[in-house]
């Protein structure tokens, strides 16, 4: 298993928004984040109304019939305290970033944006206290949910930040072609053999 190391768990984000009141209004990326959820999981709850309440209305310069969704940090609160982690799966997902399987690195998140999502600052469990209040006020930053994949594509502010995603996923992969490699050698033996007591 591989594993990145964070500065905090996806339930002590929660205290980051402490000093917010309970009417501001969060964007669905940093509503998905407060939640510890994707924001796919967080849409879907919104399809299925067993999600937070959420306000919804379109936005000025469309007519497209998606429309802009926002939630209020109170309505955020109370619905994550009514919604306490139900089992061991949930809490490990909460608990970290940990990669057993390659498609962990498939599952979308958290990662701070700057310049309108030109390069990724880095991930949003990664930052500072400090830093991480910074920019959910600054409107340079953004948060954008991506793969580790798609964000490993894009370009990053600190090439150290990114080294650490890269070694991970690169690491990762050269274990499955090793095994994958192991195996097929086990294979070919294994197929030698049974042709050698044959003869």
């Amino acid at each position: 298993m591989s594993a990145i190391e964070t500065l905090r768990e996806m339930s002590e984000v929660w205290s980051l928004f402490g000093d917010m009141p309970d009417d501001a209004t969060i964007g669905v990326d940093l509503a998905a984040l407060y939640l510890g959820v994707s924001v796919k999981t967080l849409a879907r709850y919104r399809q299925n109304g067993d999600g937070p309440p959420y306000v919804q209305y379109q936005s000025s310069e469309s007519k497209a019939r998606n429309q802009r969704v926002n939630y209020l940090l109170g309505d955020l609160r109370a619905w994550r305290n009514n919604h306490r982690v139900s089992g061991t799966m949930q809490a490990a997902q909460v608990r970290g970033l940990a990669f057993t399987s390659l498609s962990d690195f498939t599952c979308p998140q958290p990662f701070w944006t700057i310049s309108n999502g030109r390069a990724i600052v880095g991930h949003a469990l990664r930052v500072t206290d400090d830093y991480f209040k910074i920019y959910m006020k600054d409107s340079d930053y953004g948060l954008i949910w991506l793969s580790i994949e798609e964000a490993l594509l894009k370009d990053w502010v600190w090439a150290d930040e990114r080294e650490i995603w890269h070694s991970t996923f690169v690491k990762f992969l050269k274990r499955m072609i090793l095994n994958s490699i192991t195996m097929q050698e086990k294979h070919e033996i294994n197929k030698f053999l049974k042709n050698s007591l044959e003869l």
